[in-house]
């Protein structure tokens, strides 16, 4: 690289960096771990704001030719530890110089129920602490937990991106109070079916059960108490078996869930 290659490489960074812009961690990369949430029809600053007005976002995934937008609840230690692809985009909130105006701190921040936090820049940034579930979804105030689902019956991979459509996961059942609490749904009339989707599958690369979102299925979940026949496919709730494992292929009804933090 010659000087001039020098001093326009220099000038074009001064230009990103004044003129406000998000600034990108790592272009070509992407976390797969840890999606609480997809957004999709959005561009690069809109996903960044959405992250900062998240409690539990750490950082974004962004593709630019989809305008998708991952919400991510996790970051790896490294950055060496991002997977390759070149359609993707990796947004830390840690390296962000500046908070878009339009939530900066102000005195109404506190009295509209907000939350004023110190971002790594030292500049404040209003954020949402209550996300509400839609009236159409059911809900738990003891577990913040809201869901909806679906008769229609789709394969795994299908539900899944319905879901997404709707700025949803499919539905994470983090501990026994979750599976319990769906179980309950189903002998109260809420739920007609007898199985449906989760947003959980077997991770060939880490050799384990993780539901979407990058956490183990059997951290806080005795599977003793499933019907876990082989490593492999995807997760159903059921109703006898709390949790089972399915092929993914097989169509069966399922449980969407929007994030509330």
């Amino acid at each position: 690289m010659d000087i001039k290659d020098t001093l326009f490489v220099v000038g074009f960074l001064h230009i990103s960096f004044g003129m406000n812009e998000e600034v990108i961690t790592s272009k070509g990369h992407y976390w797969p771990w840890g999606i609480s949430q997809t957004l999709q029809i959005m561009g690069r600053k809109q996903c960044t704001r959405e992250c900062q007005m998240r409690i539990s976002c750490q950082a974004v995934n962004y593709k630019a030719e989809t305008l998708q937008c991952e919400i991510l609840s996790s970051t790896p230690n490294n950055l060496t530890d991002l997977a390759d692809n070149n359609s993707y985009e990796y947004i830390a909130m840690s390296t962000q110089t500046t908070v878009f105006s339009s939530s900066a701190c102000n005195s109404s921040c506190g009295s509209t129920f907000g939350l004023c936090v110190r971002l790594s820049s030292g500049l404040d940034y209003c954020i949402n602490k209550y996300r509400t579930c839609p009236s159409n979804y059911r809900y738990s105030p003891a577990l913040n937990f809201c869901y909806r689902p679906f008769a229609t019956q789709l394969d795994f991979a299908t539900a899944r991106s319905h879901c997404e459509s709707l700025g949803d996961r499919l539905a994470v059942l983090p501990t026994m109070a979750h599976v319990n609490f769906i179980k309950g749904e189903k002998l109260s009339g809420h739920l007609d079916g007898l199985k449906y989707w989760l947003g959980g599958q077997w991770d060939f690369a880490a050799g384990d059960w993780r539901w979407l979102d990058g956490s183990l299925i059997f951290n806080f979940i005795d599977i003793s108490l499933c019907r876990i026949l082989k490593n492999f496919g995807a997760i159903l709730w059921e109703k006898k078996y709390n949790l089972m494992d399915r092929l993914p292929s097989r169509t069966e009804k399922f449980l969407c869930e929007k994030v509330l933090d």
